[in-house]
């Protein structure tokens, strides 16, 4: 056989081998240790006209602990979300039937949605795991303003950094990434509050990730 074929065979097969080890890296997924999770934030920073700081709690739970690497595929739900008050600067409430916002209790919008949007780093080693939080409502009151934030396509993303053990420390919502738009003013004295459809309200800060009801990390790895 010629050189030049047994060149061109060879070529075909390394190409066939590839695009095999492509097709079963694309096809992998993300295995976790637990499915239940709570996310406290000791400062969580609404930003819009004023910065509010609060400590948040949301706990849910992943539906399995296999998760395919399929972007805005459903994973699980927020189905506790929780302020903790005094805040800083001003007040938030979550809307979750039991907390008050301008002096009402506004019905529970839980449960929220989390879907996987991808990973950074380079297989197999997974730096960062990109998740969406849709659906969240929250009320802000400050300097006088009282608005309802949380748009059904905000989308925040949140990037879960993993350590290298493949334990999920924190969760960080992503610059550019992290909206929270103003979906109706309910008190505005002044003329100068936020409007619906205002879209410079920003959640910031890192919140840290546990199994539910313990101090243990929830590992993510890749399968």
């Amino acid at each position: 056989m010629r050189t030049s074929v047994k060149l061109i065979l060879a070529a075909l097969a390394a190409s066939v081998l590839l695009s095999a080890a492509i097709g079963t890296a694309s096809a992998r997924s993300l295995s976790i240790t637990n499915q239940n999770f709570r996310i406290t934030w000791a400062s969580l920073e609404f930003v819009s006209a004023s910065t509010v700081r609060c400590a948040v709690t949301l706990e849910g739970s992943f539906h399995t602990r296999t998760i395919a690497k399929v972007a805005r595929s459903l994973i699980g739900y927020i189905t506790r979300a929780i302020v903790n008050r005094p805040c800083i600067e001003g007040t938030g409430s979550a809307f979750n039937g039991v907390e008050r916002y301008n002096g009402t209790t506004p019905a529970n919008t839980l449960p929220w949605h989390v879907t996987y949007e991808g990973f950074t780093g380079t297989l197999p080693a997974i730096a960062t795991v990109l998740v969406l939080l849709a659906n969240t409502r929250f009320g802000i009151e400050a300097l006088g303003c009282a608005v309802q934030v949380g748009e059904a396509s905000d989308n925040i993303t949140g990037s879960g950094a993993r350590e290298a053990g493949g334990g999920l420390t924190t969760l960080t919502p992503v610059e550019g990434r992290n909206i929270a738009t103003v979906i109706r003013t309910d008190r505005d004295p002044f003329g100068l509050c936020p409007r619906p459809g205002n879209r410079t309200g920003r959640l910031v800060g890192p919140g840290n990730v546990f199994l539910l009801g313990t101090n243990t990390r929830i590992s993510v790895s890749l399968i």
